[in-house]
C-alpha cells in the first residue's frame, strides 16, 4: 500500500507542472482571443472540429488524468486554445498512460481472444472519432470557403468596398489558418494513438499489416459536361488542372471521403478532381463514402478476424483524415481567401 501510495505521489508530482501549464496557456488564450479576432461565422463548425478532436487527446486506454472536457479543454472557449494547450496535455496523458499494448496484454491475462477484443473495441472506436473529424474538418472548409465567396461576390456587386472586402478575407484566412492549426495538432495525435493501436494489432495478428479495403472504381460517360472541384466540398473551387469532364468523355469514378461526392479520374487512374455524385447515374451502393467491409459482430465473430477488418478500415479513416486536413491546408496556401481581379 505505501508503494502504490508513493507511486501515486510521484506521478501526480510529475503531473503537476503539465496541468499547471494547460492552466496559464488556457489564461493566456481567453485574453488574446474574443473580440480582436471579430465575429466567426463558422463558429459552429470551429466547436465541432474542437469537440471532435478532444477525443485524441486522451489516451486511448481509461485512466490518465481527465483534462479534456465534451466543449474543449478545460472548457474552454472551442476552437482557439485548442492548438496551444494540446501539447501539454498530451504531455499530461503521457505522464500517466503506462505502454497500450503491456497494459492491454496484463488485462487480458494472458487470453488472445480478449486480447484481441479489446484493441477491436479501441480501434473501433478510434474510427468513430476519426470519421467525426473527418467530417468536421471538411465542414469547416465548406463554411470558410463560402464565407470567401460570399465577400467576393459582394465586393463585385459593389455592395463593399475592395479595401473593406480585402480585410474581410484576411480575416476568414486567418481564422482557417487557426483551423488548420487545431486540425494539424489533431492529426499529430491520431499518428501517436495509430502507433499503439497498429502495435496492439501486430500483438495478435502474427502477419503483415492488413491492407486498406479497396475503392472500386466505376467507368462512366457522362452525358453533358460535369465540373470538377478541388476537394469533395459544396463549397471548393474548380479543379485547376481540368475544371470539367466533357460530355462523353470516359472517366472512372471512386467513392469519396464525402458520400455526396465521387472522386473522377481518368481511365489509366491519374486523379481528376471531385463531382458530386447526383450527377452520375449510377447505384447508390457503389457511392458509399467508404467502401469497406462490414465487420462480424455477434457471439460467433472470430475476435482476430474482426480486429484485421477493423484494422483494415482503420487505415481508410486514417487517410481520409489526413486528406481532408491536406485539402484545408491546400485552400489556405493557394489563394481560397484572396479577393482576385
Amino acid at each position: 500500500m505505501n508503494g502504490q501510495r508513493s507511486t501515486a505521489a510521484r506521478r501526480h508530482a510529475r503531473l503537476a507542472p503539465a496541468l499547471a501549464a494547460v492552466l496559464l496557456l488556457s489564461a493566456c488564450a481567453e485574453g488574446a482571443g474574443g473580440a480582436a479576432d471579430g465575429p466567426d461565422a463558422c463558429s459552429a463548425q470551429t466547436a465541432e472540429l474542437d469537440r471532435s478532436g478532444a477525443f485524441f487527446a486522451a489516451p486511448i486506454v481509461a485512466g490518465g488524468v481527465a483534462v479534456i472536457g465534451a466543449g474543449g479543454v478545460l472548457g474552454t472557449r472551442p476552437g482557439v486554445i485548442g492548438a496551444l494547450v494540446w501539447g501539454a496535455t498530451s504531455a499530461a496523458a503521457a505522464v500517466t498512460a503506462v505502454a497500450y499494448v503491456d497494459q492491454r496484454r496484463r488485462e487480458a491475462a494472458g487470453n488472445e481472444a480478449a486480447l484481441a477484443t479489446a484493441v477491436g473495441n479501441d480501434i473501433d472506436r478510434e474510427n468513430a472519432g476519426l470519421a467525426q473529424s473527418q467530417t468536421a474538418v471538411d465542414r469547416v472548409l465548406d463554411c470558410r470557403l463560402q464565407e470567401a465567396a460570399r465577400v467576393r461576390a459582394a465586393a463585385r456587386a459593389g455592395e463593399i468596398q475592395r479595401q473593406q472586402a480585402q480585410a474581410q478575407l484576411a480575416a476568414i484566412r486567418a481564422q482557417a489558418e487557426r483551423d488548420l492549426a487545431l486540425s494539424r495538432t489533431i492529426e499529430q495525435r491520431v499518428q501517436a494513438r495509430a502507433a499503439d493501436l497498429d502495435a496492439g494489432v501486430q500483438a495478435v495478428v502474427a502477419e503483415a499489416r492488413p491492407a486498406p479495403p479497396p475503392r472500386p472504381a466505376v467507368t462512366v460517360r457522362p452525358t453533358r459536361p460535369v465540373p470538377l472541384q478541388t476537394a469533395p466540398v459544396a463549397a471548393a473551387p474548380p479543379a485547376a488542372a481540368a475544371p470539367a469532364v466533357a460530355a462523353r468523355q470516359e472517366v472512372r469514378i471512386r467513392p469519396a471521403r464525402n458520400p455526396d461526392f465521387v472522386a473522377v479520374e481518368t481511365p489509366a487512374g491519374q486523379p481528376l478532381g471531385y463531382a458530386p455524385v447526383a450527377v452520375f447515374a449510377i447505384p447508390a451502393a457503389q457511392t458509399r463514402a467508404i467502401a469497406m467491409p462490414a465487420v462480424a459482430t455477434g457471439a460467433d465473430a472470430a475476435p482476430a478476424g474482426r480486429l484485421r477488418t477493423l484494422a483494415s478500415t482503420n487505415i481508410v479513416r486514417r487517410d481520409n483524415f489526413r486528406e481532408a486536413v491536406g485539402d484545408l491546408q491546400r485552400a489556405v496556401a493557394s489563394g481560397g481567401f484572396e479577393l482576385g481581379t
